[in-house]
């Protein structure tokens, strides 16, 4: 099972980068072709105003004079010449002190031959502007037609046309005379706009180095017509497509993730706490195998009393041996209490514990002792503490026995010093810090195992069932690093859903 929702993810994942690695392409197919079109139309631009300069330069010196058509078919030759280099393109000259347009050619559409000189009549008919004889012509005959368009280009537009097409004349206008005011040195300003129902690109230059320029160039690429923008309405629905299909993979494949992250999770937690389990069941293998000595001790001091005064009733009967087999009793009691504490232990209902509140209650229960040993009890609660999630009776029977240990270090006095704080993780720490001799180097990794003392009269579980009940309730004990006279141990505890 594991290896087939291995191979659907791999499966899935490798068609939604197919699928948005596409869309990406498709994206792009447009951009990519609109920059390298514009960076032609600047070289086409910065050309035909570089090859012009003589000739345009001279034909604007007038304001309001319109060019020949003598001059307009010298500026068109000049702009074919130039333009037969760039295939598609269209283009002209725009002479600024007029407002006219001039030369407007489109590459590979041929020029209509000039008239012979003997045909004046002829060229005055075509050239209104032409100087020559002023009779009438009184031949007739059918009208000449005019020219037709080449390569599907304007009709007219090789035969001394002056202007663009009409839809962009304005617009074209516009940034020609942008154009004659820029920088001398500037690129070709090159702008791409949708006209009607074409999208065209435009490059403009200035002719010369003066400003504002007399003259400008004006360079055109019909991008797409109506067939075109239908094309491209297709690919951009087709990238479309591949977009909304990358983006359903990749949440078919988020989900996919986070079901198995959440399984992957749920088992992790399963076997953390099957391993809290046999770590507890270890760790009372071992307490069992120190209880059965820890026992024996009082239960035999029990039963030879008990023989004693069964031989010698009223002899043996003396207050000394009751208060024996009491206290025999009372060790075997506390023992199994502890016991108990640890069988508990992470099983108790958890409800929000105020660790202030625990702590103060505890210095107060034992300050009546610590006064008779002359022991000065010290407590800094910080405030605003949050609870700490847990059972009240385990974590104060934790306090409760790291206070007990630090004032049996000090049976001479000393002074004992309760502190809590937060810390970082969203924790709460308790410290009990105490003046006694402190923990020697050498005891320092052995203070916590099971039945582990320095005292006759302890039975050594008290520290081990304190880090036991601490690491249940997600926390731990630990001996802070010595520094100075004194032990200081800490108990740390998770507020609400933290853990350790």
């Amino acid at each position: 099972m594991r290896a087939v929702r291995v191979v659907v993810v791999v499966v899935v994942f490798v068609a939604s980068l197919a699928a948005l690695a596409a869309s990406s392409v498709l994206a792009l197919w447009n951009s990519t072709d609109e920059l390298a079109i514009q960076e032609r139309l600047r070289a086409a631009a910065a050309e035909l105003a570089a090859t012009s300069h003589d000739t345009a330069a001279g034909l604007a010196d007038h304001p309001g004079s319109v060019p020949s058509e003598s001059d307009n078919r010298r500026l068109a030759e000049v702009a074919r010449r130039v333009l037969a280099n760039y295939p598609a393109t269209e283009g002209g000259f725009y002479l600024s002190r007029s407002d006219q347009f001039a030369g407007a050619v489109m590459s590979g559409v041929e020029a209509t031959p000039d008239p012979l000189p003997d045909d004046k009549k002829s060229a005055e008919k075509r050239d209104p502007d032409r100087k020559g004889d002023k009779k009438k012509d009184t031949k007739k005959g059918p009208p000449k037609k005019e020219p037709e368009p080449k390569d599907g280009g304007p009709a007219g537009i090789g035969a001394g046309r002056r202007e663009p097409p009409p839809l962009e004349t304005p617009s074209i206008r516009q940034q020609c005379r942008e154009a004659i005011n820029a920088e001398a040195g500037w690129p070709p300003l090159v702008e791409v706009r949708d006209v009607g129902p074409s999208r065209v690109a435009v490059a403009t230059a200035a002719v010369g180095s003066e400003r504002p320029a007399r003259a400008a160039v004006w360079v055109m690429v019909r991008l797409s017509g109506p067939a075109q923008q239908k094309a491209d309405l297709e690919r951009l629905r087709l990238a479309n497509g591949f977009s909304l299909a990358g983006v359903l993979l990749a949440l078919a494949l988020a989900t996919i993730l986070i079901g198995s992250l959440q399984r992957e999770t749920r088992r992790r937690a399963a076997l953390g706490e099957e391993l809290r389990k046999a770590e507890h069941l270890a760790v009372l293998g071992r307490l069992l195998a120190g209880v059965a000595h820890e026992v024996r001790n009082p239960l035999t001091a029990i039963r030879s009393t008990v023989q004693l005064w069964e031989r010698l009733p009223a002899q043996a009967r003396t207050p000394e041996s009751l208060a024996a087999v009491v206290g025999s009793v009372d060790r075997l009691n506390e023992l199994v209490g502890r016991l108990l504490l640890f069988a508990r232990a992470g099983h108790e209902h958890r409800r929000p514990v105020d660790l202030n509140a625990v702590a103060a209650e505890t210095l107060e229960l034992v300050r009546a002792g610590a006064d008779e040993q002359g022991v000065t009890i010290e407590s800094d609660l910080a405030p605003d503490l949050p609870p700490v999630a847990g059972a009240a009776q385990a974590i104060g029977q934790v306090v409760l026995n790291l206070v007990s240990n630090a004032l049996q270090a000090m049976p001479t006095g000393g002074k004992l010093l309760c502190r809590t704080r937060r810390v970082a993780g969203g924790f709460i720490e308790l410290t009990v810090a105490d003046t006694g001799p402190g923990v020697p180097p050498h005891l320092r990794d052995t203070i916590f195992e099971p039945f582990f003392t320095t005292r006759t009269d302890g039975t050594g579980l008290g520290l081990a069932l304190c880090r036991e009940v601490a690491r249940q309730h997600g926390g731990d004990v630990t001996l802070a690093p010595a520094g100075g006279s004194g032990a200081t141990f800490c108990l740390t505890l998770p507020t609400g859903g933290g853990t350790r």
